[in-house]
């Protein structure tokens, strides 16, 4: 059958509009955070804390209780030596899952989750993670000042590309906080304690 070029422009819309309908907010279920970002690049709005040599379980180590990449806690924070994070709830039965990749703008880092343990996220925010911030040079004193300039709510990419601006290294070595310029307030939070129970 042959069709007209205003009859062939006439369907083809009448065909968008049913695609556009059926993808509707009301048709589209919420992705949880356990679950793969299909397509990747998802922006989300996390709490951001750090723990060290000085503070994980057990303290003056760099153990972890879900490894991926490393067997420790570690990483540069390139796309393909990312940092270590923990995530909120315990092994086998954490937010996101081992291996779920994140990159941090506010630090310039990609990290990964490798651990758990971390504190429930605060109202108003996509999730908390926990960033292996090394410090084994350093006093704790030095180390938590360094892990406070940058704990708060920031903004994060789930499952991100690679290329993005990136200041590798360690967060805290060779007795400095080795991070960008941070906003000046990012928030409070009354930490409930770990959930990794």
């Amino acid at each position: 059958m042959h069709m007209t070029t205003a009859a062939k422009t006439a369907a083809g819309l009448a065909v968008a509009v049913v695609l556009v309908a059926g993808c509707s907010s009301s048709s589209v279920a919420r992705q949880q955070p356990n679950q793969p970002s299909v397509g990747g690049g998802r922006q989300l709005s996390i709490w951001l804390t750090g723990y060290s040599w000085q503070d994980n379980t057990p303290p003056g180590s760099s153990k972890i209780g879900e490894p991926v990449l490393h067997q420790v806690a570690d990483g540069t924070g390139t796309f393909d030596d990312p940092i270590t994070v923990a995530s909120p709830g315990h092994p086998g039965k954490q937010d996101w899952e081992p291996g779920t990749k994140f990159y941090l703008p506010t630090v310039r880092r990609y990290v990964i989750v490798e651990d758990s343990g971390a504190a429930k996220a605060p109202d108003g925010t996509d999730t908390h993670l926990d960033m292996w911030s090394a410090g084994q040079d350093g006093t704790k004193d030095d180390v938590d000042a360094c892990m406070g300039t940058f704990t708060g709510k920031v903004p994060a990419q789930l499952n991100p590309p690679s290329g993005l601006p990136v200041m590798a290294g360690p967060i805290y070595a060779n007795q400095r906080c080795n991070i960008p310029p941070q906003p000046s307030n990012l928030g409070t939070y009354n930490d409930p304690g770990g959930d990794g129970g």
